[in-house]
C-alpha cells in the first residue's frame, strides 16, 4: 500500500449512518468533531457502558443513542469501534451477530491487526484499522490508516473523511502500525513531558512558572508548525537556530551528552513492543 496524505475539505456524508461503540475518550472526541459537519447528527448512533456519558454526548451533539450493540449495528452502515484492545474479544462477537456484508468496521484498538479483527466474523467485513492520537480533540491529530482484506478505496475514503475531520491522515502498510503507535499514538505524552521539563528548567533558571510554561508550549508549537508547513528536515531548522559557539550550540551539546536521542529511541521501542503485546493478548 502506498503511503499518502489526505487532508481535503470535508463534504457532509448524508447517505450513511455511523455507529460508534465506546465514547469514553477518542470515540467521544471523534463524534464531537464530525456531528453536524461530516455526518448529520441524527445519522450518528452511539453506545457505551457509561450511560451518563452517552446522555451527555447525545444532549451536547444531537446524536442518537442506544443501550445495546445489536441495535447500533442494525442502524449503522459504518461501525467505529473505539474501545481499548482488551475489550475487542468482548465487543466484536456482539458486532458479528448482526453485521452484514454491506457494512464496514473501523477499529482504533492499538495492536489489534486487521486479520485478528476479521477473525471474529464468519465472512470478513470491510475492515479499516486506524491509529489516531489525542490531538484530535483540537483538530490537530495525525491518524494512520490501513485496510483489511475485504476493504476497498470507497471504505478507505469514508474512514479518511472521518479522521481528517480531526486533523490529517496518512495511509500506510499495516506492518508499520505498531511503530506508528509508538511514535504518534503515544507521542503527545512524550511531547507533554518535554514541555513540562522545558518549563521546569525555565523555573530553575528564574522564570515565573506561568511564563515558563507559556514559553515552552509556544516554542514547541512554533517549531512544529514551521516543520509542518515547510516540510523541511528538522536538522535544517536546528542548524538555522544554531550559531557557532552560541547559546543553542551549548544547549544542544548538553542534550546530546545527556542521551536525549537514545532515550527517546528507547521510549519508541518500548511503546512499539507494548503495542505488539496488546495485539497478541
Amino acid at each position: 500500500m502506498s503511503e499518502t496524505y489526505l487532508n481535503e475539505p470535508q463534504g457532509t456524508i448524508k447517505n450513511l449512518q455511523l455507529g460508534v461503540i465506546g465514547i469514553g475518550k477518542m470515540g467521544g472526541i471523534i463524534v464531537r468533531s464530525i456531528a453536524g459537519t461530516l455526518f448529520p447528527a441524527p445519522h450518528i448512533w452511539v453506545t457505551d457502558l457509561d450511560t451518563a456519558l452517552v446522555k451527555q454526548l447525545r444532549d451536547e451533539t444531537g446524536t442518537n443513542s442506544t443501550a445495546d450493540i445489536d441495535t447500533l449495528v442494525e442502524k449503522a452502515d459504518v461501525i467505529l469501534c473505539a474501545v481499548p484492545p482488551a475489550a475487542i474479544p468482548h465487543i466484536l462477537p456482539q458486532v458479528a451477530r448482526n453485521l452484514s456484508i454491506s457494512q464496514s468496521l473501523i477499529s482504533i484498538a492499538a495492536g489489534v491487526t486487521t486479520t485478528t479483527l476479521e477473525s471474529y466474523f464468519h465472512t470478513p467485513p470491510a475492515v479499516i484499522r486506524v491509529m489516531p492520537n489525542i490531538a484530535a480533540s483540537v483538530g490537530a491529530a495525525i491518524s494512520v490508516l490501513t485496510i483489511g482484506s475485504a476493504a476497498n478505496e470507497t471504505h478507505l475514503t469514508i474512514a479518511q473523511k472521518i479522521f481528517n475531520a480531526c486533523g490529517t491522515s496518512l495511509v500506510m502498510d499495516e506492518r508499520h502500525l505498531d511503530a506508528v503507535t509508538g511514535v504518534s499514538g503515544s507521542g503527545p505524552a512524550y511531547v507533554a513531558l518535554f514541555i513540562e521539563a522545558l518549563a521546569d528548567a525555565g523555573v530553575h533558571v528564574g522564570l515565573p512558572r506561568t511564563d515558563a510554561q507559556k514559553l515552552a508550549t509556544h516554542t514547541v508549537l512554533g517549531a512544529a508548525t514551521m516543520l509542518a508547513e515547510t516540510q523541511e528536515h528538522p536538522a535544517t531548522l536546528k542548524n538555522r537556530v544554531t550559531t557557532p559557539g552560541g547559546t543553542t550550540a551549548a544547549g544542544l551539546h548538553a542534550l546530546e551528552k545527556g542521551g536525549l536521542r537514545a532515550t527517546l529511541t528507547e521510549a519508541i521501542l518500548a511503546a512499539t513492543e507494548r503495542a505488539k503485546e496488546l495485539g497478541s493478548t
